[in-house]
């Protein structure tokens, strides 16, 4: 049976890939939520393990919702068994495995259970912690699978983790899709974004800058200082 689900080329080596753990850092609109819950739907139904649990995770649980509920709906009817759970957002699929919608700002609720397979949206705007204590654990004892996906907001635990891919390919498999690589958005789409956005704000949503936040805090710190030099100028004259 097949999924109404066609990759887009830039997310096949992630769909093709070996490694255990997965990151992508990926401009807006690329497809990156569509394209994991996709991978979740193929490795929850073509899994060996019996009870197979997986999880998709936003920073808060309306965003996940919002975001990814009906893609999961969606793109797993055709292997579902029976209706998706409306209440506790979980679909049941054909050989017993389950994908249920969460928020990080309420992590207690995903305490106590384990998991095969977690994917963290948007992790750069989670709640600090969540992946150590709370998510990690739940995937020892099956060896669970985890992606990490979202859009740089500085070097925050997310450019960590994007920096761990680089230094243990073995275990971790890295990805960035940059705006201006991938071809996804039309130029004149970009063209006007740009018009639109300050510099700092287009490099890192449409090109995946780690680098852009930091520079977008000193500039706009800066002019604040002058502005702030220029005031305290002009009251000394008038005094």
């Amino acid at each position: 049976m097949r999924l109404p689900y066609g990759p887009r080329r830039v997310f096949l080596p992630y769909h093709n890939r070996k490694q255990r753990f997965a990151v992508g850092v990926a401009h807006r609109r690329c497809g990156k939520t569509v394209a994991c819950i996709n991978d979740m739907i193929r490795r929850a139904i073509l899994t060996q393990k019996e009870n197979y649990r997986a999880a998709y995770i936003a920073p808060f649980l309306r965003q996940a919702k919002d975001v990814a509920w009906d893609y999961l709906k969606r793109y797993a009817q055709p292997i579902m068994d029976g209706p998706p759970n409306e209440s506790e957002l979980w679909v049941p699929l054909l050989n017993g495995a389950r994908i249920r919608i969460y928020g990080a700002d309420n992590p207690d609720a995903l305490r106590g259970g384990y998991l095969d397979d977690a994917t963290l949206d948007e992790y750069a705007d989670m709640r600090a912690g969540v992946w150590g204590e709370v998510i990690r654990p739940m995937l020892a004892d099956r060896q669970g699978t985890a992606t990490f996906i979202g859009t740089p907001k500085g070097k925050n635990a997310f450019h960590d983790i994007y920096q761990r891919s680089k230094s243990d390919p073995d275990n971790w498999f890295g990805f960035m899709l940059r705006a201006s690589e991938t071809r996804l958005i039309a130029d004149n789409e970009l063209s006007l974004a740009r018009a639109d956005m300050t510099q700092e704000q287009y490099e890192q949503e449409f090109e995946c800058s780690f680098e852009a936040a930091i520079l977008g805090a000193y500039f706009g710190r800066e002019r604040s200082e002058e502005h702030t030099s220029e005031l305290q100028s002009h009251h000394d004259l008038v005094c």
